[in-house]
């Protein structure tokens, strides 16, 4: 395949040895921002390879990775600080909502005869034309595009006139209506009136302003897609071709990985970065938000094999199509410029599941630590006087995404005694443990500081519990015993867990006691509700009071 003059997919990185780090950087907070930001506009045509300008990070205490890990790492580039559309259209609406129940509440206090609290025509009118105006028929992936496509005066002024709909479907109404009184429509006429204006112009005026980020946002790449294609066959430079053609401004290519190495031509071939394994480790350093597997469908028993492996990542994973599917356009057409892929597997939460359990978790952990604090004051007292040391213990972990985050922990041990990748776990009786640790751990009141963790978004109050980095079970590794372990990353890890609520407290020890907890991982993971974190919130005070289990 030729490749083309001007590069029209951004191309993250290139082949640069001597030039990365092999030590990988530190695990992110979250799974939706990056630790740096892309600064400038992007250029028209960059140059299609260019090496990465990216410092990387020191001291993370893990593992080595390969060197063929670390190339490709190095290769990926720098990573944008990438603004989520589907945010956007959220804040579009919940300005647009904002906007509506404010100036329909001025209006309603504006008019003299309408009692201080509304009265049930009032409350029922305005429901019904609340429910009808905030009602979107466009796709949250969608309203991004159309600010774009469209011409700022015109993408709010659009959004106006269907806001104005049920306004005067409102007032068709009140007017054709008979009532007892000609005197008594008028207010409800002088409302409806003073209110739709107030609220079309409230639209307005938000639309403009998100327009204007939004093409900011486009300008600098930050609205970009992180894609990872599997695959070097023909299929696979196929699949390229097409990204470059139909959705190259919509498209941040991240490499191409096959565990079969082969030739490639053109393009393909310059931007192959690794294996599998690269990958994966690749999605522990940097947002990737979909792979897209180009693998003949006829391979079924590759296929299945490369998909169990990749479904470690929590990300997006679609197939492309067969030859046949690429002249064939998809239902949903925008977003991959018609291409028809099949999901396979996807994240767990949804966004507006992910917002509500981020949303919760930041105010309850914030209320907690302002409730705490007095304690937390006092304990920090307490392991000053027993012992000498700091009074936090910050300890690598496994996060989101296999990702290394540092949780806080108030110290148990003795300063020189406490292992920072979890090398050796605690037992009963452990000589390492303070006095005043003693009591902390029987009680679970030395993970009170990791409500920080939470409130800086790297862990979550109710999600599977963060294992060290080094942990063992009776020497082998997790994935070891249990294949499907890095599912449970899939999701931020918790302070308390379902796992804890049903009694699988302190070291894990056995192969059968990680198996249990891991089921109950899955389990929450796979059926999670805001009522199940309140219900295991609610569990986890019964749990740790009555049944002691921890050491």
């Amino acid at each position: 395949m030729t490749a083309p003059a001007a590069d029209p997919v951004t191309l993250t990185g290139a082949v640069a040895p001597g030039m990365y780090d092999p030590t990988p950087p530190e695990g992110r907070r979250d799974a939706f921002a990056s630790p740096r930001e892309h600064r400038g506009d992007k250029p028209a045509a960059p140059p299609p390879l260019e090496p990465s300008r990216e410092r990387q990070p020191q001291n993370r205490v893990v593992a080595p990775v390969t060197l063929q890990a670390a190339a490709a790492i190095g290769q990926a580039g720098p990573e944008r600080r990438r603004v989520n559309p589907r945010a956007i259209a959220w804040a579009m609406r919940l300005a647009d909502a904002a906007a509506a129940i404010a100036t329909g509440g001025a209006a309603y206090w504006a008019q003299p005869q309408f009692h201080r609290l509304p009265g049930p025509a009032p409350a029922l009118i305005g429901l019904a034309i609340l429910i009808l105006a905030l009602r979107s028929s466009t796709a949250e992936t969608l309203l991004v595009r159309e600010a774009l496509r469209q011409t700022r005066a015109r993408f709010a002024g659009e959004a106006a006139l269907r806001l104005l709909m049920p306004f005067a479907l409102a007032l068709a109404a009140v007017i054709a209506l008979p009532t007892a009184s000609g005197g008594a429509k008028a207010p409800l006429v002088r409302w409806l009136a003073l209110w739709a204006f107030g609220a079309a112009g409230g639209m307005v005026f938000a639309r403009l302003i998100a327009a204007g980020l939004i093409a900011r946002w486009h300008r600098q790449g930050r609205l970009k897609q992180a894609v990872a294609i599997f695959g070097t066959g023909d299929l696979a430079e196929r699949l390229l071709e097409r990204l470059q053609d139909a959705c190259a401004e919509w498209i941040e290519l991240v490499g191409v990985f096959d565990d079969r190495r082969r030739g490639g031509t053109g393009r393909l071939h310059a931007l192959i970065r690794g294996t599998a394994g690269d990958l994966i480790e690749l999605s522990r350093q940097r947002l990737i938000d979909r792979v897209i597997v180009a693998l003949p469908h006829s391979a079924e028993k590759r296929l299945l094999e490369v998909l169990r492996k990749l479904h470690q990542m929590p990300v997006e994973i679609s197939l492309a199509p067969d030859m046949v599917g690429f002249s064939v356009a998809g239902r949903d057409s925008a977003e991959f410029g018609g291409l028809p892929l099949i999901d396979v597997y996807g994240r767990p939460l949804s966004f507006g599941q992910s917002l509500a359990k981020s949303v919760f978790d930041a105010v309850v952990a914030a209320l907690a630590l302002i409730a705490a604090a007095p304690l937390m004051a006092a304990i920090a007292l307490a392991i000053k006087l027993d012992s000498k040391g700091p009074v936090l213990f910050r300890q690598n972990r496994l996060g989101f995404g296999d990702r290394v985050i540092r949780v806080y922990k108030f110290r148990t041990m003795y300063a020189d005694a406490p292992h920072q990748n979890g090398e050796r776990q605690s037992s009963r009786d452990d000589p390492r443990i303070t006095r005043v640790g003693r009591f902390l751990r029987k009680w679970s009141l030395d993970e009170l500081p990791q409500l920080l963790n939470v409130l800086r978004g790297e862990m979550s109050l109710v999600g599977p519990r963060p294992h060290a980095v080094a942990m063992r079970v009776e020497h082998r590794r997790n994935e070891d015993i249990v294949p499907d372990y890095a599912l449970r990353h899939h999701v931020k890890p918790g302070i308390t867990g379902w796992a804890q609520v049903n009694g699988h407290n302190g070291p894990v020890d056995t192969e059968e006691a990680l198996r249990a907890r891991v089921a109950h991982d899955l389990d929450y993971i796979n059926n999670w509700s805001l009522w199940f974190d309140i219900r295991s919130l609610i569990l986890t005070i019964k749990v740790f009071v009555c049944q002691r289990s921890a050491f």
